[in-house]
């Protein structure tokens, strides 16, 4: 016996060159092709003499509602903090709840307490200026502290003295060697990396080794990444004032968090990538697509739906709303919400 799926309505955008009206799924092949946008950034290169610049082109959608949808394009120099401002202005109204992204496993938020850059900005302003020199001294002194505090706590570990394998004090001297903290951030990942697949696999193949081989190298990831993430913890800018060329490439998924009460999440992932002119640097986000606002019929009387009960929603609207005719007859105006073009619809 043959069952019937629901399948959900194909969700159709504008382009904001040409106007034409595409299916989601054709909308990012068109922009590359579309004559009135290629001939706009012609015009544009044409008539500038600013310098080109990596601009990245994005398309952000709704977690759970993804008929909601923009494609976008920023230059890679701009701050999250132009992501989260852009993403505010196009979907939410309220702007009273914290917000933050996650990006490869990091949460990059309002409110991140970044002990190591925030001491810098405060030396900074009260010396005017802090020399590579005393910079790089710092990083080390902070390195330092952190590795021979966590070889304390291994070097006595279920109250019998370890002594470090070859390869863990060579890990270690690596560790500490000179790095801007741009390069130790981009060490450190990496070493997170290898941490956790060599972690997984350990569980695969570890079935041949001794017990005490076992507990060794289970010892030895531990301790790695204890001090991995503690030096991540504290010299990572886990700050909107991340530039967008630091934790973004080509490819990359990531997401969004508007609210972290009534949550309206949002996944993101950075498409292409171009050279070209940043035209008005007061609002370097451009626009290139946005999905056509969904209809909803009133649930009542089928008549084109103006405003939604409020909730929490997690896929469409459409079971809760209301023509304003119905919803006046059933005494429910101030349970309503206008209907918006936005994933956050029907959230207070």
């Amino acid at each position: 016996m043959e069952t019937q799926t629901t399948r959900r309505p194909i969700s159709k955008g504008t382009c904001a060159f040409c106007k034409a009206e595409l299916a989601k799924n054709k909308m990012t092949q068109h922009l590359k092709s579309c004559k009135q946008r290629l001939a706009t950034i012609a015009a544009q290169e044409g008539k500038s003499r600013k310098t080109k610049t990596r601009l990245f082109h994005i398309l952000a959608e709704g977690q759970y509602n993804p008929q909601y949808w923009l494609h976008f394009e920023v230059p890679a120099t701009e701050s999250l903090w132009s992501l989260d401002s852009f993403l505010k202005d196009m979907w939410i109204d309220d702007l009273d709840h914290l917000s933050g992204f996650t990006i490869n496993g990091t949460n990059y938020s309002i409110d991140y307490p970044d002990d190591f850059f925030s001491l810098n900005e405060v030396e900074e302003t009260e010396e005017e200026e802090i020399s590579e020199e005393e910079k790089e001294k710092e990083l080390r002194e902070l390195v330092d502290e952190i590795v021979s505090e966590f070889a304390e706590i291994t070097a006595s570990y279920s109250g019998s003295p370890l002594n470090p394998a070859p390869l863990l004090t060579e890990w270690i001297a690596e560790i500490k060697k000179p790095r801007s903290v741009d390069e130790l951030v981009d060490f450190l990942k990496g070493e997170l990396a290898r941490i956790t697949k060599e972690d997984k696999s350990a569980l695969k193949y570890d079935q041949d080794i001794s017990l005490e081989e076992k507990r060794k190298r289970y010892l030895t990831l531990y301790y790695q990444k204890m001090v991995v993430e503690d030096l991540l913890e504290a010299v990572e800018d886990r700050s909107m004032d991340v530039s967008l060329e630091r934790v973004l490439k080509v490819g990359q998924k990531f997401s969004y968090v508007y609210d972290y009460g009534s949550s309206t999440y949002i996944n993101l992932r950075v498409i292409a990538e171009r050279e070209g002119i940043v035209q008005n640097k007061k609002n370097p986000v451009q626009l290139l697509a946005r999905n056509t606002a969904p209809e909803f019929p009133c649930v009542v009387c089928g008549k084109p739906g103006t405003a939604v009960a409020m909730g929490y929603f997690t896929d469409s609207i459409a079971d809760s709303v209301f023509c304003d005719e119905c919803a006046n007859k059933q005494g429910r105006e101030d349970e309503l919400l206008p209907i918006i073009n936005s994933p956050r619809a029907g959230v207070l």
